[in-house]
């Protein structure tokens, strides 16, 4: 493709990649956890999707921003941060985390027990988990066809059938928002924002974004930047829009619900809103969510581990051997899974929001020193948050943090952080010599 420097994609192009990057982010997570949010916080449930899309949609749209202005995956900016060795820990815990550990296993087991066992209770958990790691590898093995498989066909059965349950429950509600609402909204809206790992997502995507924009003949630096730009606001709207309308289905029909568990919820006001049609509708989504997100973090995945062992590790293997330990981790079932990752991202969150934030100014060698401090803070104080989720709750690192301001919203590290960052740039400011 002849493109001109600097130049956007055909629109249809950006349309069919903005598609399948935002159906890559929309999983289980952003189906499930908007909606109990939106029940929790009531009358202020808009407030609590503002703080969930301070996490995952701006989150997103600085990830893409960040990897944008640097022209480097997560792991050259990792490796940019503290070196290579630090990159390829960091990069390697973020992708399992993010693919084949958790996430992979957890769309499976979700697709399983929220959708089809709707159907079909008798089918065993591992023959819905063998078909769906099928039509993964299928999908994602041909690394050429997968951003258009996931844009062409399978993001827009996704998004129809989301606008048919949004329409009905916006314009027929089930109930009304409960009064006074969630004192804590906001900080609610951050922690469930946490969940979907969409920012961490993000960075990892823009590896796989870049793979993309080089294969459609974007070979210089302001292309693709320019395209990644575009490509993540669409992506990180879109998710936004959905949450949000989502957290008021859960405020609004929730509320007629008000002792269903988190993923029963969305079901339940699913067929109170569409009658057995609901039920259908809500499987429809969550399966196509599920599988557009093990397809798009496989195929990163593939791409990442091919990068960083420099084409040691083919594509088409990472892709394979993630389907097989998706398989066997999601036999254990989706709430184990979800319980299971929460430390992690508790652990590596903070620091990937400090990398994110700093690796958005161009010269990032005049931040460079107070972004390592930054991230050595962040991950040190997210040690109080990460403990207690393996069952250390009484260590000193999770009182300290009980301590500090925003300490009981898992939050602890943020002032620090900002705290250390400042000081070590001002020092740093003040400590280059003046040209005479």
């Amino acid at each position: 493709m002849d493109q001109k420097k600097g130049n956007l994609l055909p629109w249809g192009i950006v349309l069919v990649i903005s598609a399948a990057i935002f159906s890559g982010h929309f999983g289980v997570g952003d189906l499930i956890f908007p909606p109990i949010l939106g029940r929790g916080s009531g009358a202020l449930w808009f407030i609590a999707s503002l703080g969930y899309g301070v996490i995952n949609s701006l989150g997103v749209f600085i990830a893409y921003l960040a990897v944008s202005i640097q022209d480097k995956s997560l792991f050259g900016l990792s490796s940019m941060v503290l070196g290579k060795g630090f990159g390829v820990v960091f990069t390697t815990l973020s992708m399992l985390i993010i693919g084949p550990v958790f996430i992979l296993p957890r769309v499976s087991s979700a697709t399983h027990e929220m959708a089809v066992a709707q159907f079909f209770p008798t089918i065993p958990i591992w023959v819905t988990l063998l078909i769906f790691f099928a039509f993964n590898f299928y999908f994602a093995y041909n690394r050429s066809k997968v951003i258009d498989k996931l844009g062409r066909y399978l993001a827009p059965i996704l998004i129809i059938f989301m606008i048919i349950l949004v329409i009905k429950g916006i314009a027929t509600p089930l109930a009304s928002p409960v009064t006074p609402g969630s004192p804590t909204a906001f900080t609610d809206g951050i922690l469930n924002g946490y969940n979907t790992m969409n920012a961490l997502g993000a960075a990892l995507f823009g590896l796989w974004l870049i793979n993309e924009l080089n294969m459609r003949g974007l070979k210089d630096r302001e292309s693709r930047k320019n395209n990644l730009i575009v490509i993540g606001l669409f992506a990180a709207v879109g998710l936004f829009l959905t949450s949000t309308v989502l957290t008021y289905l859960g405020a609004s029909s929730g509320a007629k619900f008000p002792d269903s568990p988190i993923g029963v919820l969305t079901v339940d006001f699913a067929r109170g809103l569409l009658g057995y049609f609901g039920t259908i509708v809500f499987a429809i989504i969550l399966t196509f969510a599920n599988i557009t997100t093990s397809v798009g973090l496989t195929s990163t995945a593939g791409d990442t581990f091919e990068q960083m062992t420099n084409g040691k590790l083919k594509y088409v293997t990472i892709v394979a051997i993630s389907s097989i330990i998706g398989f066997l981790i999601g036999l254990i079932g989706l709430s184990k899974v979800v319980g299971y990752a929460v430390p992690w991202l508790m652990l590596i969150y903070p620091a990937l929001v400090v990398m994110l934030i700093m690796s958005l100014f161009s010269k990032f060698e005049s931040v460079k020193l107070a972004t390592q401090v930054g991230v050595i803070v962040a991950i040190l104080f997210s040690i109080g948050d990460f403990l207690p989720g393996l069952g250390f709750g009484g260590s000193f690192f999770t009182q300290m943090n009980s301590q500090l301001p925003l300490g009981k919203q898992g939050l602890a590290w943020l002032l620090p952080t900002v705290i250390a960052i400042i000081i070590v740039q001002l020092f740093a400011k003040s400590s280059k010599p003046k040209v005479a």
